[in-house]
């Protein structure tokens, strides 16, 4: 049994179109819209070919199935995994873009590339998100002076964490603190 389906954006049937009872209304899910776009599939039935081609291209538009653009000059996915993993357990430590790069093999100029290419951030800028998240963890885990952590996150003493932490979050990191340990 089938019904008019139903546009709706106006509330009114849509000339033509069948569905089931259960399919009229707004997509809830990926699964629904499949079901809807299956229903309409199967009501064009006269001209099979160009309603799956119709049915393939709204499918695309409205679930944004486009395939993604490949990333050029990026990394490879075990590059980006050990580069990860290496970061984050030398973050205490002197992280050179030519270290960084000797680690997968590139030089220094084209890894600085590939990497912003792969993560959406310069070795530089993702290092320091990194060593201030840390600091976050830091400060929210444990009772040790911002020297302390400041020295254990790789920066250059407390004034150097104070500043950037300043930068990215706006506040001072002991208010920060404070504010946050009261919190939690």
């Amino acid at each position: 049994m089938s019904f008019l389906a139903v546009d709706t954006a106006s509330a009114t049937p849509v000339e033509g179109l069948l569905a089931a009872p259960d399919l009229v209304g707004e997509a809830r899910s990926f699964a629904d819209l499949r079901e809807v776009l299956a229903a309409l599939e199967r009501s064009l039935e006269p001209d099979a070919r160009a309603a799956r081609a119709l049915v393939a291209r709204a499918s695309a538009i409205v679930i944004g199935a486009t395939p993604p653009a490949p990333i050029q000059g990026g990394l490879a996915p075990w590059q980006a995994r050990k580069l990860r993993k290496h970061i984050d357990e030398n973050l205490d430590g002197n992280l050179t873009t030519a270290a960084l790069g000797d680690l997968v093999a590139l030089s220094a100029s084209y890894f600085g590339r590939a990497f912003k290419a792969t993560f959406g951030e310069t070795p530089h800028a993702y290092i320091t998100r990194r060593r201030l998240e840390l600091a976050r963890d830091l400060m929210l885990a444990t009772r040790d002076p911002l020297s302390q952590i400041a020295y254990q996150c790789g920066f250059a003493d407390q004034s150097h964490l104070c500043r950037l932490f300043r930068r990215s979050a706006g506040v001072a990191p002991q208010a920060w603190r404070r504010a946050n340990r009261l919190a939690a």
